[in-house]
């Protein structure tokens, strides 16, 4: 740029402070700059989209359109760079035809590396659209219908993909019996949907030998600990619902406890049985608890996405209020309960953006 005279007028140098901001998006720009010393960040929504050094040119955009700025400039060193208003724009173009070639160079290959990452963008949000499709193949297509029993299911991961699960396996060897299935993985997006995967596939393997809730989550654990590879961690309920009694046998590996509705006191009780998180320690406790339920009983599973969602004053939804809704809807029915729940979530949490994935589990007796 030296070959324009205009830029050697060190007089209208203006120097500029590390972290200073030089412009804000959305403010009204009718100057461009050009960075004589230094580096500059440029941010849109937050992100950073560009990092500039001595030579650079910004805000042209904006001074050519005449327009709003599109993104916001902020030194990262103390620089020293030179403000070129509309007039001296034009001055310059007359009297260097030369510049508009330089400018209009300097814009193409701007334009040419913004697109490029515009592509991997696309192509990523292609990639976890895949991945949300076969994470959701995963899940059960619909609940079960067995005669005398009810069951709802609700899932909403708070990324393209999440780390919540939830499963109905039926036991061939015993049509009667029906393991279900709720987990959280420690983590969140595509590291722990793949984690969650291979869990699901563990257990749907473990299921078919007939185990307990808690022999099948010891087995789970062998098999996690010994990948040392995963760091991410599993919490995990397990219940074999045996649909011909009401018996229900359940552990939890370091889940939230599930919560059973009793009709016939108008309780809500909740299940508790010792356990531990699976992935932290090769010889875990876990062990099996009974429950019998009887008609106009329900059982409701959750992940801590229901009971630890925020409101805009950072208070939690909580196991207070999920005790009371889940009361509330005593005699209603398995999908009349789930809905009353997720309604009184998103209520509670209003426009406040969800923080984690969000699975609930409801199972009714009716007979």
């Amino acid at each position: 740029m030296g070959e324009f005279g205009f830029f050697q007028r060190t007089e209208e140098y203006q120097t500029v402070t590390a972290g200073q901001v030089i412009f804000k998006e959305d403010q009204p720009g009718d100057v461009m700059y050009v960075l004589i010393e230094g580096e500059v960040y440029i941010t849109m929504h937050g992100k950073r989209i560009n990092h500039l050094r001595s030579g650079d040119i910004f805000g042209e955009m904006a001074l050519i359109e005449q327009g709003p700025r599109s993104a916001t400039a902020t030194a990262v060193t103390a620089c020293l760079i030179l403000p070129v208003n509309r007039q001296q724009f034009t001055d310059l173009l007359r009297e260097y035809p030369d510049f508009a070639l330089w400018v209009m160079d300097y814009m193409s290959v701007r334009s040419r590396r913004m697109m490029a990452e515009e592509v991997k963008l696309l192509h990523l949000e292609d990639e976890l659209r895949i991945g949300r499709e076969i994470q959701l193949s995963l899940l059960p297509r619909e609940c079960p219908v067995i005669p005398g029993w009810e069951f709802a299911a609700f899932y909403r991961p708070a990324r393209m993909v999440g780390g919540d699960l939830y499963d109905f396996i039926p036991l061939p060897q015993n049509p009667a019996q029906l393991n279900i299935v709720i987990a959280d993985v420690t983590g969140k997006g595509v590291p722990a949907a793949l984690f969650m995967a291979l869990s699901r596939t563990i257990l749907r393997v473990e299921s078919t030998y007939n185990y307990s809730p808690a022999e099948i989550l010891r087995r789970v654990n062998h098999f996690i600990m010994h990948d040392n590879r995963n760091p991410l961690f599993l919490s995990i309920a397990l219940a074999t619902l045996h649909t011909d009694t009401g018996q229900l046998t359940f552990a939890n590996g370091g889940h939230d406890r599930p919560l059973w509705l009793r009709q016939e006191t108008g309780t809500v009780q909740t299940l508790t049985a010792v356990g531990m998180l699976l992935g932290a320690f090769p010889d875990v406790r876990l062990a099996d608890h009974e429950i019998h339920m009887a008609p106009g009983d329900a059982v409701v599973f959750y992940t801590d996405g229901i009971t630890e969602a925020q409101n805009d004053r950072g208070e939690f939804f909580g196991i207070d209020c999920l005790h009371d809704v889940v009361l509330a809807h005593r005699g209603a029915s398995a999908e009349q309960l789930l809905t009353g729940v997720v309604t009184a979530v998103e209520q509670f949490t209003g426009a406040t953006p969800q923080a984690d994935d969000l699975t609930l589990v409801v199972i009714k007796r009716t007979a």
